[in-house]
């Protein structure tokens, strides 16, 4: 993102590498406020009843109109359970049982500078709805999820895996980069329900 004008004083900024950084960052030279660009924190959880998973299909842009799971950016003042939890609910309106959540994926967006953390949890019960932000909205196993209308194509063999996963019971933490269009993901820790 293009910084033009200062937030502190409004005045111009610049973008220069500065003594000892080796990053260009925007400075402004009027009052000496420097302008760090870190990434932004994405969540989403695989909210679970039985052997399915709640899925949207996407109302808003981006990819309005494909299938996704919940997910969205993490808000000031939040933990990123409870962020997760919260982008469940306004999505879906279901619930998902916060104190059995557990972390699934940790990963970097790279092209666009994000960091994204996938949950999974228990739904509290398997009660849902259509919303501002989801046209439609369905429990599936992986028979039934629309891979081929899937907003995020480049994630479906971690969704996949998820599923395997689901299936026997034992869920590993993962850790993935997606760069330049490859998705590499492995598996890091194991760990059981």
């Amino acid at each position: 993102m293009n910084v033009n004008y200062c937030i502190q004083c409004g005045s111009q900024v610049s973008k220069k590498q500065l003594p000892g950084d080796d990053i260009s960052r925007y400075h402004c030279d009027t009052c000496g406020h420097t302008h760090y660009q870190n990434p932004i924190i994405l969540v989403s959880c695989f909210a679970i009843w039985e052997n399915k998973v709640l899925w949207i299909k996407r109302k808003t842009e981006p990819f309005a109109g494909l299938w996704a799971v919940p997910s969205g950016f993490m808000e000031e003042n939040e933990t990123p359970q409870q962020a997760a939890a919260r982008e469940v609910f306004e999505e879906t309106r279901a619930r998902v049982d916060i104190e059995r959540m557990e972390l699934h994926t940790v990963g970097t967006l790279v092209d666009i500078n994000q960091v994204y953390l996938v949950f999974r949890a228990p739904l509290v019960e398997p009660v849902f709805s259509i919303t501002e932000e989801a046209a439609e909205v369905r429990l599936c196993s992986v028979g039934e999820v629309p891979f081929s209308e899937f907003a995020y194509p480049d994630v479906t063999g971690n969704v996949r895996e998820f599923y395997e996963e689901l299936a026997t019971g034992h869920f590993n933490v993962h850790l993935g980069v997606l760069v330049d269009g490859v998705n590499t993901v492995n598996a890091v820790r194991a760990q059981y329900p």
